[in-house]
């Protein structure tokens, strides 16, 4: 993997955003009241599509318009990286490349976004068992029944 190309640029911000995100679970317990915004994300990589943007609906259409959808929503990416780092299990590299496996955005129909987050109640949680250590990044896709392909030009 090159220095300098996406997929390292992509890894590097992980590791950031794990030690971030240990920097804050450790001024919790130092009493100070910190949270967690999940647009920190977006705010790393801009445009973030372009860094972890992997494909789009197959019913996305230039008249339909797109939904930039997380395919592991975002406050799953967070809270499992905590989870992840309080219990002391993996280290901080490891943790990474699991935050670099599962931080994916797809373009996806407006409707399709709302079944997801609405119809199957999936807008910040994951499918019932689902493991950030071994579950399949697409879990919500699949249960949505959304097909990707590669964003024509």
């Amino acid at each position: 993997m090159s220095h300098n190309s996406k997929e390292e640029l992509v890894y590097r911000t992980c590791v950031l955003l794990v030690q971030h995100f240990r920097n804050l679970l450790e001024a919790r317990v130092g009493g100070f009241n910190c949270g967690f915004n999940s647009r920190i994300f977006q705010h790393m990589l801009h445009w973030e599509f372009d860094f972890v943007g992997i494909g789009q609906s197959a019913e996305v259409t230039n008249e339909s318009g797109f939904h930039p959808e997380h395919i592991v929503p975002c406050a799953v990416l967070i809270s499992e990286t905590c989870r992840l780092i309080e219990g002391k299990v993996l280290n901080d590299t490891e943790i990474a490349k699991l935050l670099q496996k599962h931080w994916k955005i797809a373009r996806i129909t407006k409707e399709q976004a709302r079944k997801i987050d609405f119809g199957l109640g999936y807008k910040s949680t994951m499918p019932l068992g689902w493991c950030f250590e071994s579950g399949e990044t697409f879990a919500r896709l699949h249960e949505a029944k959304i097909t990707l392909v590669p964003i024509s030009k």
